[in-house]
């Protein structure tokens, strides 16, 4: 049923549910969110109520509220926020040897649990060392 408002012959404003045949998915209509003018997105920090989702060039939002397309945006262990991230896809869990490192492990032996790789880079000289 939607709610309707009905003008009258007279002019009186009237309430009334109409049924529908096709149910109306409220998740839909109240997920369609503004696309980020400044890069910020979610509710959280950066992003600060605004609410915003991530384009399609920086799809993820992070934890910290900005769009990315890095693993610290992207991965849901670095708390990538999905429902402000540009598709249901884009944050996922790490890819073994694909992801690099959000906390400084690596590999899938010792400390490393989620199969990071270290960052071309070299961010964190530690990482993947034989301890």
């Amino acid at each position: 049923m939607l709610p309707v408002l009905l003008l009258t012959a007279l002019g009186a404003l009237t309430a009334t549910a109409i049924p529908t045949t096709t149910p109306v998915d409220a998740v839909s209509v109240l997920s369609a969110r503004a696309v980020s003018p400044d890069q910020t997105c979610g509710n959280l920090k950066a992003g600060a109520n605004k609410g915003y989702t991530c384009p399609g060039t920086a799809a993820c939002c992070s934890s910290y509220g900005y769009c990315g397309t890095a693993s610290d945006f992207c991965l849901t262990t670095a708390g990538c926020q999905t429902q402000f991230s540009n598709s249901s896809s884009a944050c996922h869990a790490p890819k073994s040897g694909v992801d690099v490192t959000i906390d400084g492990t690596c590999g899938s032996t010792g400390v490393g649990k989620l199969g990071y790789r270290c960052a071309a880079n070299g961010t964190f000289s530690a990482c993947c060392s034989s301890s």
